[in-house]
């Protein structure tokens, strides 16, 4: 049984060592060597390509070139060990464009996508004058990239290391992205204004929304203005008076109330009406002088 057990370890030992082996080589893909391969081995995935756009002035210039002079072997594509290609795609269209057979790669060997596209973007910021365009482009795919656990592979101030700006700058992009206009974006994207201009002009933009937003918000906050009672001047007259009678003045109004068939509460009343009936506003008598 210990015989066996030797044979299975050895036997393992043995499939992980070529493993290995096979792993090594693979990484090992010398990056230094160029090679020459045929263009129609090379496969593009858009979204490294999709990196920085590609000069159509440029392109048709290195194409020119090629036509006449072939691909230059010093400026080699960089390809991945599937053949993908990670830098480059300007000559490769290039080099398409001309009819070229086959160009000059560098093999390298990556572990995942998200390394392909870090590379990628790293060799484009070292070689190319970048526009703002380009960076601002360069911002919006950076921060999608995740780590393993599917969190953001970088922060903002990484980002505005690796492209070699302000974190202010890259502050300025995320609200042109978030709030500009489609015209404002669109003009940005051409070429025809450049970031700051996009930024001041969003500002103008939003400024008429959040000036009404401030203004409905006075409003709802103003204190609800304060009931006002009212004076004695504004009483109805019948609340005013304070009528009192002299023993002779009761005795001709029970007798008038007789006559009338009422009671005298009921006939003062009914005078006290028809008086008011006839008594002008300003001539309202007040308490004191009614007393």
């Amino acid at each position: 049984m210990s015989i066996f057990n030797n044979l299975v370890a050895k036997a393992k030992a043995t499939t992980t060592k070529a493993a290995e082996t096979f792993d090594n080589a693979a990484k090992s893909i010398n990056t230094d060597k160029i090679r020459w391969i045929p263009i129609e081995k090379i496969s593009i995935d858009p979204e490294i390509k999709a990196i920085f756009n590609q000069n159509e002035t440029e392109i048709h210039n290195i194409s020119e070139d090629m036509k006449v002079n072939g691909y230059n072997a010093g400026n080699p594509t960089t390809v991945s060990q599937d053949n993908v290609l990670v830098e480059g795609h300007t000559r490769y269209l290039a080099a398409l464009r001309a009819g070229i057979k086959k160009i000059a790669v560098v093999y390298k060997h990556f572990n995942s996508k998200q390394e392909m596209l870090e590379y990628a973007y790293k060799q484009q910021l070292h070689r190319r004058n970048l526009s703002e365009q380009d960076i601002f482009n360069a911002y919006l795919k950076l921060r999608e990239l995740t780590n393993e656990d599917g969190k953001k592979a970088k922060t903002d101030v990484q980002i505005a290391e690796e492209l070699h700006v302000s974190p202010r700058q890259i502050a300025k992009m995320k609200e042109v992205e978030r709030k500009a206009s489609s015209e404002v974006m669109t003009a940005f994207n051409e070429g025809a204004i450049s970031l700051n201009q996009a930024y001041n002009q969003m500002k103008e933009e939003i400024k008429p929304a959040e000036e009404k937003v401030e203004v409905q918000e006075t409003i709802s906050e103003a204190p609800a203005e304060p009931k006002v009672r009212k004076t004695s001047s504004e009483k109805p007259f019948v609340e005013k008076l304070n009528l009192k009678f002299k023993p002779e003045d009761f005795v001709l109004l029970q007798n008038a109330a007789e006559a009338a068939n009422l009671s005298v509460t009921d006939y003062v009343m009914k005078l006290v009406m028809s008086n008011l009936q006839t008594i002008p506003e300003a001539d309202t008598v007040s308490e004191k002088e009614t007393a």
